[in-house]
């Protein structure tokens, strides 16, 4: 089974809680992967955080299946299912319980919430990469590197707190 047939199932999730615009899945499906669910999209850091161009391909290999729509709405770009998904599509229950572990926190956040969430979380990836220790100081200070003065130090620690909280290790 190819990535993009996974994402069938969570887009189908997703949209228990969202109509997900294409910001806030790049966004979920990295939380989802950094849970433990390796669907190995690989991501680098982008003006709007974590940004996989091999996820954002897989979007649009739907497309062209037929299996989703990609509607401009506004400033965003919104992902529905067409119908024509093949129900036989299923995620092992393990796989499953990650999503909805990570959905049950995360899928009713705004893009822009999710954007620092994901940005902290990429942070603290690649500052504590091979067990060295960094602080919360310095995972403000980085995320601030990259996104200037977007988000306050104050909503940075609280984003560091919530995914600290909900089991995400560096």
């Amino acid at each position: 089974m190819d990535k993009s047939s996974l994402l069938v199932p969570i887009i189908r999730m997703i949209s228990e809680y969202q109509s997900p615009g294409k910001k806030a899945l790049q966004k979920l499906v990295d939380l989802i992967e950094q849970k433990g669910l390796d669907l190995r999209f690989n991501y680098s850091i982008h003006y709007y955080g974590p940004y996989s161009s091999e996820l954002d391909y897989a979007v649009h290999s739907l497309e062209m299946q037929g299996l989703i729509d990609i509607r401009a709405e506004g400033m965003s770009h919104k992902i529905y299912l067409t119908g024509l998904e093949e129900e036989s599509i299923t995620l092992l229950p393990e796989d499953e319980k990650i999503i909805h572990e990570v959905l049950k926190i995360f899928a009713s956040m705004p893009a822009h919430e999710l954007e620092l969430i994901t940005t902290t979380d990429f942070v603290a990836r690649e500052l504590c990469r091979c067990g060295k220790p960094c602080t919360d100081q310095e995972l403000v200070e980085g995320v601030k590197v990259i996104k200037g003065e977007k988000f306050s130090s104050e909503k940075i620690f609280e984003a560091i707190s919530l995914l600290r909280g909900n089991g995400y290790r560096w």
